[in-house]
């Protein structure tokens, strides 16, 4: 003989579950002893096929719930990361357009240095020429005259 809470605890669920099955199917207690109904071996194996029965039909309904709970959140989840995805996108084709920019001023940059270059060498070379004209080869006591 044993109590609902016995009962629960070899079950796993709720005293309060088994005690709403005992009620809902008029099960009677063998005895009482303080305040506490015991119930017999033949109660028991009916109260425990008729709890386990109930959390078997509820399962699939649970879990048809919980799946669409799931799906839900799923459709969420995948929806932000598209999202998340497109910004990213975005993000990558102005990097790709600044950085074409920044080539195109780069390529602007080398070309003013190589004519930056060519005008200092012209002119490096015209006062090149025009150095040895101008100056006349002195001996060396011709310079305090």
């Amino acid at each position: 003989m044993k109590t609902v809470k016995q009962i629960a605890d070899e079950l796993g669920v709720s005293k309060q579950k088994v005690y709403r099955y005992i009620v809902k199917n008029h099960i009677a207690a063998s005895s009482e002893v303080k305040q506490s109904k015991l119930y017999d071996d033949v109660a028991e194996k009916l109260i425990k096929q008729g709890v386990l029965d109930g959390e078997s039909h509820q399962k699939p309904h649970h879990e048809a719930h919980q799946n669409r709970i799931n799906d839900a959140v799923s459709d969420a989840v995948i929806e932000l990361l598209r999202n998340e995805l497109e910004q990213k996108n975005e993000q990558l084709r102005e990097k790709d357009q600044q950085i074409e920019q920044l080539h195109k001023l780069i390529d602007q940059e080398q070309q003013l240095r190589m004519v930056t270059e060519r005008k200092f060498q012209l002119i490096e070379q015209q006062q090149d020429q025009e150095e040895p004209d101008t100056s006349e080869e002195k001996k060396w006591w011709q310079f305090w005259k």
